[in-house]
């Protein structure tokens, strides 16, 4: 191969990778989720009474089998759609954590640790349409969800 077709091939390569000469590589972007523990920080009695629930554990409750499916990874781990596919079977964020219900965390986790309180930023109540992601008639482990009544017991705090 001459070093002119050489040239050609690695110039191509580069421009499609997007590192063409002059260019730096675009880093991957953070994901917009941050996991439970980062919740913990601020928020511990609510990450405990959640971490002794059903929620914390879906993913280890999960058979091998259903680990590789992602119709059943969508509701056992927490993330992006495109970020569950990708891990499959050996999730960063396994469980339904608190970003699952209440949304992505990052915004209002470098909010908080700035000083700033930003109301909206995760939903403080989820909605019950949040909750029937899951909970409803295409899981195949189903049992009639009432809203009204399961939502004050997710993460029940003693005071």
């Amino acid at each position: 191969m001459s070093w002119n077709l050489k040239w050609a091939v690695i110039g191509s390569l580069s421009a499609l990778l997007g590192t063409a000469a002059g260019q730096e590589p675009v880093a991957p972007q953070a994901s917009p989720f941050v996991g439970a523990d980062a919740c913990k920080e601020c928020h511990a009695p609510y990450y405990q009474a959640w971490a002794e629930t059903k929620h914390s554990n879906t993913f280890r409750r999960l058979e091998a089998a259903e680990r590789e499916k992602v119709e059943c990874l969508r509701c056992h781990v927490t993330g992006t759609p495109e970020t569950i596919s990708a891990e499959g079977g050996k999730p960063s964020l396994p469980g339904v954590q608190c970003e699952a219900c209440h949304g992505a965390g990052r915004a209002h986790v470098e909010a908080a640790k700035a000083g700033v309180v930003k109301k909206g930023l995760v939903a403080r109540n989820p909605e019950e349409q949040t909750c029937k992601r899951c909970h409803n008639e295409g899981s195949p482990h189903y049992r009639p969800f009432f809203y009204g009544a399961m939502a004050t017991l997710v993460h029940r705090i003693k005071k």
